[in-house]
């Protein structure tokens, strides 16, 4: 029989693949199609199963002599026994294919039946363990990542829950030194002005910090008195002699001569309004 003539398997060649009696290319082949129709899977364990029904019933004696020798005989050329016996192939029963093979099952050759139905039986099942394989490995690193997962939440929880757990906040760290600041109460109906100063830095020997009330007309920046501040860099001027209503629109510190300067000489060092 050619595979590539016949969709399926023709029963006398199922019945030769069932007792081991093909040669090992057409073994090779047949086993190749049978693991994928599905047709020549059920014919192939009819066929199987009725040599297993047949096999018990037989009688465990020796075969008649010659016996062997011409089922091989018929095995390998069917037509020829066909021809002898004066009945066309096609023609004989199920039953008379099942009586010739009978005399050679209580042979020792059905050893090797057996040993091609259970590699049969292994082909199927590695055909489907081969076709499910990438989808289980693809499974099974899922649920590894998922259980890796798993026990990190646990773990986060573990800590967030633990009695001995501390919980610290972080912020940046201040400043050694806290930034000069000045605050000034000023009455520009009465002129009265008081100017208080915190964390100054210390002036070079003959120098002073100047206040500056900054006019709110535009005009030149308006002395407002001086003071040098102390060891803890606190300062402050109280009441200086300044005109009455004079409107502020703002004021400003800057380092001078110790006695005070009419005009600001120097950047300004401290401002506001």
């Amino acid at each position: 029989m050619s595979m590539r003539e016949e969709v399926h398997i023709g029963e006398d060649d199922l019945i030769q693949y069932a007792l081991g009696t093909l040669p090992d290319g057409q073994l090779y082949n047949f086993t190749a199609h049978i693991s994928m129709c599905g047709t020549c899977r059920t014919e192939l364990a009819r066929i199987q199963e009725a040599l297993a029904s047949y096999s018990s019933t037989i009688p465990t004696e020796e075969p008649p002599q010659g016996a062997r020798e011409r089922f091989f005989a018929r095995a390998q050329d069917p037509q020829a026994a066909a021809s002898k016996t004066g009945q066309p192939e096609g023609n004989r029963g199920f039953a008379e294919k099942l009586k010739a093979f009978g005399e050679w099952l209580i042979s020792p050759v059905p050893t090797r039946v057996f040993a091609v139905g259970l590699a049969a039986v292994l082909v199927f099942a590695v055909s489907d363990d081969v076709s499910n394989l990438r989808t289980v490995r693809q499974l099974q690193g899922q649920a590894a990542q998922l259980q890796v997962d798993q026990a990190k939440l646990n773990a986060i929880e573990g800590l967030l829950r633990g009695s001995d757990t501390q919980q610290v906040s972080l912020y940046q760290k201040p400043l050694a030194t806290k930034a000069p600041t000045g605050h000034a109460v000023y009455s520009s109906r009465s002129g009265k002005l008081i100017f208080t100063a915190e964390n100054m830095p210390a002036v070079p020997a003959g120098k002073a910090y100047e206040l500056w009330i900054l006019p709110a007309s535009g005009g030149h920046p308006i002395p407002a008195g001086v003071f040098t501040p102390d060891a803890q860099g606190k300062g402050g001027i109280v009441f200086p002699a300044v005109p009455e209503n004079v409107q502020a629109a703002g004021f400003g510190l800057t380092v001078e001569d110790a006695g005070g300067s009419p005009v600001p000489t120097s950047a300004i060092v401290l401002s506001g309004k």
